[in-house]
Order: C-alpha cells, then sequence, then structure tokens
C-alpha cells in the first residue's frame, strides 16, 4: 500500500489541488472527447422563428382583417332611456301659422284638452324628485344646454358633448359625420323657449325614474357642412336661417347626479322636407376621347414599309 502511495504521490496532489467548479472533459456519448471549438459547435444550433398565430401577419393588416377577440358581454347603459315616451305633437304650422288661423286654433285646442291633466301629473312627480325644477326657467336653461351642445359638435369633442347629450343622441348627432367639417353658428333667438311637454317613466323597477321635457326652440342659425375635399355639402356659411324645432330633454331622476340633457328631437308630420345634400360629381367632358390625338398617336407609331416596296419593285 505505501509503494502505490509513492507511486501515485503525483496525481493524488494534483487531485487535490483541483477546485470542485472546475470540470473535467471526459469522453461519453453526451459530450465531444475534444473540448476544443466548444463555443464554435454551440452556436450551430439556432432557435427557430415560430409564427404567432394570434399576431397580426402583413397580409392580414393589409386586408383589414382583426384578430379574434374573446367573448364579451354586451354592457346595458341606463343612464338614459332609448326613445321618447309619449312625442309631443305640435299643432300644424306653429311658427308659420297665424295665432287666430283655425288650423292652429284646432291643434291647439286639442292639445290643452288631452294634455293638461297628464301634464301637471307628470309635472308634479319631477318637482318631487327635483326640487330645484321650474318649469317657467327651464326654457332659457335648455336653450343654453342646445348652444353648448351644438357647440361641442363643431369641435368633434364628445367628451364635452357627453355633458349636454345623453347618449341616445350622440349616436344620432355623429351619424354619418365621418370626414366632414361642421360651421355652426347662433344668431338670435326669435320667441323665448316654451316648455312643452313633461313626461315621466319608470324604468326596470319602481324607484327607477325618467323624465323627459320637450322644449320650443325657434331662432335663427348658421349651419355649414363641408366634405372631406372641403367643398360646401349642405347649408351656408353666411346665409341664416330660421329654425324652429322641437327638443327633448331627459333626465335620470333617481340619480343625485343626474343632470338635463338633449335626448332626441320631435319632427313634426307636416314640417317642410329638407333641403338636399349637395352632390359632386366628376363632369363627363372628362371621359371624352380626343379624335385629333389619337390619330396623331398612331401616326407617330405606324411602321413604315416603303423602303420594302422599293426593293419589290
Amino acid at each position: 500500500m505505501a509503494s502505490l502511495l509513492k507511486k501515485n504521490l503525483p496525481l493524488f496532489l494534483s487531485l487535490s489541488k483541483l477546485s470542485l467548479t472546475e470540470q473535467i472533459a471526459v469522453r461519453c456519448m453526451a459530450t465531444h472527447w475534444d473540448p476544443k471549438f466548444k463555443r464554435l459547435r454551440k452556436n450551430k444550433f439556432t432557435e427557430p422563428n415560430l409564427l404567432d398565430f394570434d399576431s397580426k401577419t402583413q397580409d392580414k393588416v393589409k386586408r383589414g382583417v382583426e384578430p379574434p377577440g374573446s367573448f364579451m358581454y354586451k354592457p346595458i347603459n341606463i343612464t338614459c332611456s332609448k326613445e321618447i315616451f309619449d312625442p309631443y305633437v305640435p299643432p300644424e304650422g306653429d311658427g308659420k301659422a297665424s295665432l287666430f288661423s283655425k288650423e292652429f286654433a284646432k291643434g291647439a285646442l286639442e292639445q290643452i284638452t288631452k294634455a293638461t291633466g297628464k301634464k301637471f301629473k307628470h309635472l308634479k312627480v319631477i318637482k318631487k324628485n327635483d326640487e330645484s325644477f321650474d318649469e317657467k326657467l327651464f326654457g332659457e336653461l335648455a336653450q343654453q344646454i342646445y348652444i353648448d351642445a351644438h357647440n361641442a359638435l363643431s369641435k368633434r369633442d364628445p367628451d364635452e358633448m357627453l355633458k349636454y347629450v345623453t347618449e341616445n343622441a350622440l349616436m344620432k348627432m355623429h351619424h354619418n359625420m365621418k370626414f366632414k367639417t361642421i360651421e355652426w353658428k347662433w344668431i338670435e333667438s326669435l320667441e323665448e323657449p316654451i316648455v312643452r311637454h313633461f313626461v315621466t317613466r319608470e324604468m326596470l323597477t319602481k324607484n327607477d325614474l325618467y323624465a323627459q321635457v320637450t322644449v320650443r326652440i325657434h331662432s335663427k342659425q348658421i349651419l355649414a357642412i363641408y366634405d372631406r375635399f372641403g367643398r360646401l355639402a349642405f347649408g351656408s356659411d353666411a346665409l341664416p336661417k330660421d329654425v324652429l324645432e322641437f327638443v327633448v330633454f331627459e333626465k335620470h331622476l333617481t340619480n343625485p347626479y343626474g343632470a338635463w340633457r338633449i335626448h332626441d328631437k320631435v319632427v313634426p308630420s307636416w314640417s317642410p322636407a329638407k333641403s338636399p345634400v349637395i352632390r359632386s360629381y366628376v363632369l363627363p367632358d372628362a371621359f371624352k376621347v380626343d379624335e385629333e390625338l389619337e390619330k396623331r398617336i398612331e401616326s407617330s407609331f405606324k411602321k413604315d414599309d416603303s423602303h420594302l416596296e422599293k426593293v419589290s419593285a
């Protein structure tokens, strides 16, 4: 045993000096016998770029295909209703007919006899839930809300519009207004705004109350709508027009932070038709073919075979 230690003493000393972290190259199936060029052999293997099927490819982006979205429930909006509860029917000729004409007197009398009892009943409910409501002063407040809402529309600011307009009216006011420019200006009020109709209704539960008030607004305004090319499509930016509207304002009475906002507009059946939108088309003369120019082009590209005729002769 002593003779073996003496013979292999250098080997034992060298093994004792090796640290625990050092690796000894061992020839086996998993490792190469020569540690030289170890890093180069490692770089021979690369990770493939796998396709991400959830991301948008260039072809789908070009075609406008959206990635499949996860299922979501549709949100329910209870800050406003979806319709006019009891539409006000204005007497025929309102704003144009004389106060002493038969048509106007007949329509006004029908409104008084039919809606007087209901009107005061709903007015009582509104005042019970909104103590600050005054039907005599509400017309001026409604007119100011009307002006602020249309100023926000001309600025194309939906966040500011929601202060003066319900979600139901916001969709209708923004409909088909993409790539268009609106210029709107309030000139003056021709008549004092008058409250014409009151309606209250319960939604979902008895304690969930909504109120709608119809206000008659007769004013002078300027409206001009331009298309995406800057051409006038509707109205005029210099000519003011008399506008008579029956605007419906709504408030969520049970909401302590509720406010009166524009909800919809009543369009009477006897109102005149709207002026059509000014359409712009390409002039048909642009597609006419210039025959003289076509002949010149044909003659310039015509093959000259005169030298072949001389040779054959």
